[in-house]
């Protein structure tokens, strides 16, 4: 079984790479992901979030230390969007090496602006 910290980094690194089906590969299926735009729930509907937000070099996470709690990981994230910095927590479930829930905070109101255009499925309602 893939790690928590593991599974993590991976992340990062897709999105990093600009990767969306890489990012999505590695959500359950019935994962939730919630943002300052809402929430989203499944691989699915995921999957579109991040194809519809990652362009390359878009997305330049840089994630501080992890903080590990069994299956629960949180990070503190500087984020260079589109240029600008942003910042970020994100706190993972991890289990059975897959992104059960993820939830990314905006540190600042500003900040949060950034979910309202890249942190929606586009094909929602």
């Amino acid at each position: 079984m893939t790690s928590p910290v593991e599974v993590v980094d991976a992340y990062f690194a897709s999105v990093a790479a600009a990767d969306p089906q890489a990012v999505a590969a590695l959500f359950a299926a019935d994962a939730v992901l919630q943002n300052a735009a809402g929430t989203l729930t499944g691989a699915d509907a995921i999957r579109r979030m991040y194809e519809n937000g990652l362009a390359p070099g878009a997305m330049k996470p840089n994630p501080g230390r992890l903080v590990v709690d069994g299956e629960n990981v949180a990070v503190e994230i500087d984020l260079i969007a589109n240029g600008n910095s942003v910042a970020l927590a994100d706190f993972f479930t991890v289990r059975d090496g897959k992104i059960a829930r993820l939830a990314i905070y905006s540190l600042t109101p500003t900040d949060g602006r950034l979910f309202d255009k890249v942190g929606v499925d586009p094909d929602a309602a």
